[in-house]
């Protein structure tokens, strides 16, 4: 399943309480740009989404919301996977899920209500509500409108509302699962396969060999071989020039190899299951303990034809405001920022600034986008209270 665009309401952190995103190229897709893919043409998803702001504007919040519509799209639980407890209290009241998305070569429309409520056994959870899914070729589709939601709906063939299902299916379907999954698997032939992985543990130790030695060398080129014992639990690391190797316990290993390193072992092996496979890798602050260089290599993985052929995303947040340079395009990028009320808004770069030549980075860092950089008066009080603690010694 590719997805094309998704928003939620009633939210309590987004300003007017919505979080509208869009998957999909709504810029022109020119013939050399590979980090876009060909649903069909003229119809192309963004293989990279970049997510940037500064602190607390929300952003490992809009990672769990797309988990989220994901996993709604899967009829997997929209309690479970990566997504906290804490997940119901996004919301205030009932919120209406809408995603569009292409599956068999069909484009699909799914609209669900998640209600928040509280339950003996799963405490705060959210239940689905009324929902609705519709259909129609993916010929018939036009780009221009895909903005707007109402539009979709009104040019789609309702295929099943869950106040309106076989009786059977009730016995089945659980009030924290989707209908989606049943339908697509009775439209299509097959249900829809969704792969959502997140970054942030550490890497998979069980298999050594050499596609982990690869690895490892363009993260610290000095490492020559790790062979993996007892499963996992005892190492053989051996350096470059070194004939002694070190013998090393699993704690052993991460005093040995830097937090880098690790991040970056982590990351490639993630990726490489999604890129197999097609799907969505999620990242929360990618930059964090690696330089920008060692970065663009893993963007660079999701944004070429030949290593990511079958339309994989990554979507990933920075407060790197450089590392938006090296992403093409200007309909992949979103700025979260605070809006004079306090709360965020996910603020699309193409919305805002139309010129090609203008940099990201400087469009982040001058506060363009109002909010995506601190406030003059904030950081002029930092400065004032260093300075009377530095003169007060």
């Amino acid at each position: 399943m590719q997805l094309l665009k998704l928003s939620l309401d009633h939210l309590n952190l987004f300003e007017g309480g919505t979080l509208s995103l869009d998957f999909y190229c709504e810029d022109r897709v020119p013939a050399d740009d590979q980090s876009a893919h060909a649903v069909r043409k003229p119809l192309y998803t963004n293989k990279l989404l970049a997510i940037a702001g500064i602190n607390a504007t929300g952003k490992s919040t809009l990672l769990n919301l797309i988990e989220l519509t994901c996993r709604a799209m899967k009829g997997e639980s929209v309690n479970g996977g990566g997504l906290p407890s804490s997940m119901p209290s996004l919301f205030h009241g009932t919120s209406t899920l809408r995603c569009a998305f292409v599956h068999e070569d069909k484009f699909f429309y799914l609209k669900t209500e998640l209600v928040p409520q509280k339950t003996e056994v799963r405490g705060n959870a959210l239940r689905i509500g009324e929902e609705l899914i519709g259909s129609m070729p993916l010929s018939k589709l036009a780009k221009g409108a895909m903005r707007d939601w109402d539009e979709i709906e009104s040019r789609v063939s309702l295929l099943a509302s869950r106040d309106r299902l076989p009786e059977s299916w009730y016995l089945l379907l659980s009030d924290d699962r989707s209908i989606c999954a049943p339908v697509l698997a009775q439209e299509c032939g097959r249900r829809g396969d969704v792969l959502v992985l997140r970054d942030g543990e550490l890497p998979d130790f069980e298999n050594g060999g050499e596609k982990t030695d690869r690895v490892l060398r363009v993260f610290d080129p000095k490492i020559e071989h790790l062979e993996v014992k007892d499963g996992g639990r005892s190492f053989v690391l051996h350096f470059e020039g070194n004939q002694d190797p070190m013998y090393l316990s699993l704690d052993g290993l991460k005093e040995v190899l830097s937090s880098g390193t690790l991040k970056g072992l982590a990351l490639i092996q993630r990726a490489l299951v999604v890129l197999e496979r097609g799907g969505y890798f999620l990242v929360d602050e990618v930059e964090n303990h690696l330089n920008s260089q060692l970065v663009n290599v893993v963007l660079d993985l999701f944004a070429s034809d030949s290593t990511n052929p079958r339309g994989a995303v990554m979507v990933f947040t920075t407060h790197y405001s450089q590392l938006l340079d090296h992403v093409r395009r200007k309909d992949n990028v979103y700025f979260l920022a605070r809006a004079t009320s306090g709360l965020a808004e996910a603020v699309k770069y193409s919305d805002r600034v139309k010129r090609i030549e203008n940099k990201k980075s400087e469009v982040f860092n001058s506060n363009f986008v109002r909010g995506t950089a601190p406030r003059y008066f904030d950081v002029k009080r930092l400065k004032e209270l260093v300075a009377e603690a530095v003169l007060h010694e």
